[in-house]
């Protein structure tokens, strides 16, 4: 029954091919390399806005997810947040997240983006080779 489906049951191993999953569908897998990006406050873990005050097991779920995310990388893990993004309709810069800054120091590398976008340099295609 397509209704019970997830995700995962759509994914081939032996494809070569980039693959995108929630971090729930991810849950058994394992991958050579792992992305997990938008390690920012609000996002990873989720919340609603000033008056949303998540319960404590909803965090601690979010943390668990996050955790079984990072195990999914055999090789290599890629944790990632932006300094700034638009959120809400407005470019904000969101705070760290939580999970991120709990990871001890020694064993993150960090590394940061110039932070422009790089135009691809216009390519003129002959339709007739």
């Amino acid at each position: 029954m397509l209704a019970l489906a997830t995700e995962a049951d759509f994914w081939d191993p032996r494809a070569d091919a980039i693959s995108l999953f929630t971090l729930h569908a991810a849950k058994g897998l394992e991958f050579p390399v792992v992305f997990i990006v938008g390690l920012e406050e609000g996002l990873l873990p989720l919340r609603f806005g000033a008056g949303d005050s998540a319960p404590l097991e909803h965090e601690a779920e979010e943390r668990r997810v996050f955790y079984v995310g990072m195990t999914r990388a055999k090789d290599c893990l890629v944790l990632s947040r932006a300094l700034k993004r638009r959120w809400r309709g407005r470019l904000r810069a969101l705070p760290t997240s939580p999970f991120l800054t709990d990871i001890e120091r020694e064993l993150l590398r960090e590394s940061r983006s110039d932070g422009r976008r790089r135009r691809p340099a216009d390519l003129q295609l002959n339709l007739f080779s």
